[in-house]
Formats: C-alpha cells, structure tokens, sequence
C-alpha cells in the first residue's frame, strides 16, 4: 500500500461521482411523492426528471475548455461547490417551476465533472491502469445511488421529500473541504513516496514520445477522424440505458410491483449496489488482458462492444413475472452497461494522443451522451402515457445498446491527434 497511494485520488473520485448521482436519484426517488405533491402527470415528471441536463448540455464545451484552463483540482472543487447548494435549495422549492430553476442551476455546474474527473484520471494514471481506475471512478454512479437511494427513501418517509434534498446538497460540500484537503499533482503531493512519483510521472503516458502536448482543439478533435464522433454516439446509446435506469427505475417498480417509497428505495439499492462491484471486478480483467499494444491500437473498443451487446439484457425485464427475477435481469444489464461506459471512458484516453485536449474531448464525449440522457426521460414519460406501460420504452433501451456496440467497433479505430501539424492551433 506505501507505493499504492495514488488510489487515494481514485477513491476520492469516486466519491466526486457517488456524490453527482446520489444528487439526481434524489429527484427520481421522490419522483412520485413530488408528483402528487404538485399535481404532475408521468410527461411532466419526465420533463423535471431530465430538467438538470438542459443547461448541463449547452455549456459542456465551455466547460471542458476553462477544466483545461483551471486544472483538475480548482475546476472540481468549484463545481461540485455550486451544483452542491443548487441541490439543497430544491428542498426549499415552493412549485414546480422553481424546482425547474435548482434542477437547471444543478446541471449547469454538473456539467465540468466528467472533464474534471478524467484531467484527474490522466495525471494520475499509468495506462496500464487506466481502466481499473476509470472503473472506480464510474462506479460511482451506481454506488450513489445504491447507497443514498434508502438514505433517500427513508428521509422522505420519514421528514419529506424537501429535507432530501438539503441533505444530499451537504454531502457534497464535505466532498469538497477533503478534495481540497489532499488532491495535489503528482509532482506537488507530499502523501506518495518518491518511488511512486517516478512511477505514476514515467508511466501516465506510455510511449509519451507519440503523443503531443498541444492542443488541436474542437476543429482538430472533429474534422480529422470519425472517432470523436464514434465515441460520443457510443456513450449516447449506452447512456439512454443507463438514464431509464437512474430516472425511471423507482417509477418501474412502483407501477410494475406495487412497492411502497421504503421498498422502492431498498430495491433500488440492489441493482445499483451489485453493478458497483462486479463492473469494477470486469474492469479489472479487462485491463489484465489488454496488453500495452492493444491499448495503443484502441482494442478496448471490443470490451465496449461486449458490455453494450450485455446491456440490452434489459429487454427481458417486462417478461419476467418476479421482482426477483427482475432484480436479476436488471443487475446483469446494468453491471455491463456501467462496464461499457467505463470501457468507452478509458477508450476516449487510449484514442487521444494531444494531452492539451483532454477536457475538450471528454466535454464532446459527455455531450453525445447526455444528448441522448435529455431525450431518454422525456420519451420514456411519453411512451408510458401513450401506453400505460413500461414495454415499449424498455424495447427501445435494448435497440440502442445494439447500436452502440456496433458504432464503436466501427466508427473509433483511428487515433484522434496523431497528425496535428497540418490542423490550425485554436485561439
């Protein structure tokens, strides 16, 4: 463990995303106690459910710059301080539309987490590393919720929805006096050996020769290869999944199984606590089988490919007569979804060969998926008033995990960066 304690930045991002997800269960969770509070149809609701993505979407790109600008450190903090108080004043929210206003102040600052994170990622890992530790990372979004959704529960059943909110808003801010507390580059930390600073410093970019400090900017990123392009369609059809299941699940299993809010948040937990610990488990195999070549070469994309394919498991949900049994079909394509979209994360590293890019290519990144995050809610409130059920939305889930896995064999094969001197430096 002496020469291991760069796992403490792992952890500690890992807690910066339990602490991003918990903030967004939390609404999903007192979804149908805001609902008859408020007078809200399954559209309406879907509509608040994706609300916090609306601005989170249009200053993604900005945001990835100025996390370029700031560094890791400055940039998350700052974000995670702002979104953390938009979250506590939803609990003060006194109609739908000003719950609208905290739910878009939320996305707006949410927005520099996932650039944040893998700046972070990348100055602390050896590739070697880098898909176990962006497994860590990403576990966090089903950590959160597995474990705040009957924190969650049982704060609305037994103080109401509102003091819900204020509590997940103060867990945030503690995240942030310990970030500040410790994350430092590795060449500024004072908590590692002097072993492990050469050995983090000589191996975070292997083969460091290949790869180019400057930045080719949106321009260079977009217009050489289809792989940006390919990788942010990716994470969007593999992230359509993954919202139904952070925005719709309790409704799902209220409506599917007649659970009470107790219940809802227990049941919650399960696919969301076991897809924490077995997405990090193939991860960890992952990386053990893909070589330092393969790396380079963007094999990784077939894990990918793999989890995608595992995740539309989801379409046997409506099929199957016990919640048990849903718990387990759930679980199956849930892990894989979260082990494909930690897959896809690290991929986006492996691909880019500019240093100076990594905030802007994780912003597109981020956008492709939270383009289709916007739209999953919102079209899942539709289908399930046109329908009355839950079948058509879930059959749409498992067609775009297909896709997925199908675009990122085919659309990210080439390096993104590797000529850059004939791209125009941005301003």
């Amino acid at each position: 463990m002496r020469n291991n304690r760069r796992f403490i930045i792992h952890i500690l991002l890992f807690l910066f995303l339990c602490c991003y997800s918990l903030d967004r269960v939390t609404m999903a969770v007192a979804g149908s106690t805001v609902a008859k509070e408020m007078g809200l149809s399954p559209v309406a609701l879907g509509y608040l459910f994706s609300s916090y993505l609306w601005l989170y979407a249009v200053v993604l790109l900005p945001a990835g710059a100025l996390t370029d600008r700031l560094g890791a450190r400055r940039a998350s903090a700052l974000a995670a301080t702002f979104w953390s108080i938009c979250q506590a004043l939803g609990g003060f929210a006194t109609s739908a539309f000003t719950l609208l206003l905290t739910r878009l102040g939320l996305g707006l600052f949410e927005s520099a987490a996932n650039p944040c994170a893998h700046s972070a990622i990348r100055e602390w890992t050896p590739r070697s590393e880098r898909g176990f530790a962006t497994a860590i990372w990403y576990a966090g979004t089903t950590a959160g919720p597995a474990l705040g959704s009957p924190m969650v529960a049982w704060l609305i059943a037994t103080y109401g929805w509102r003091w819900a909110f204020i509590a997940t808003g103060a867990l945030g801010l503690v995240w942030v006096a310990v970030w500040a507390l410790f994350y430092r580059s590795p060449e500024e930390a004072s908590w590692i050996t002097e072993e492990e600073r050469a050995k983090v410093l000589s191996e975070r970019d292997v083969a460091s020769a290949d790869d180019d400090a400057r930045s080719i900017g949106y321009r260079g990123l977009l217009l050489t290869t289809p792989t940006m392009w390919g990788l942010a369609l990716t994470q969007g059809c593999i992230n359509y999944t993954a919202y139904f299941f952070l925005a719709w699940l309790p409704g799902f299993l209220q409506a599917s199984y007649g659970l009470s809010v107790i219940e809802t948040g227990a049941y919650t937990a399960v696919p969301f606590g076991l897809s924490a610990v077995l997405g990090i488990g193939l991860s960890a195999v992952a990386d053990r089988m893909l070589s330092e070549r393969a790396l380079r070469e963007g094999k990784r994309r077939y894990a990918v490919a793999i989890g995608a394919l595992m995740s539309a498991f989801i379409l046997l949900t409506p099929y199957v007569g016990s919640i048990g049994l849903a718990m387990v079909v759930l679980t199956v394509s849930l892990t894989f979804n979260t082990f494909a979209q930690s897959m896809n994360f690290a991929l986006t590293n492996d691909r880019l060969r500019t240093s100076g890019d990594v905030g802007r290519a994780y912003a597109f990144f981020t956008l492709g998926g939270i383009s289709f995050g916007i739209a999953g809610p919102i079209v899942t409130g539709y289908l399930v008033g046109m329908t009355g059920n839950f079948k058509v939305a879930l059959l749409l889930c498992g067609v775009l995990s297909f896709l997925g896995a199908a675009l990122v064999v085919l659309m990210t094969r080439r390096p993104m960066g590797e000529e850059v001197a004939g791209v125009a430096q941005p301003a």
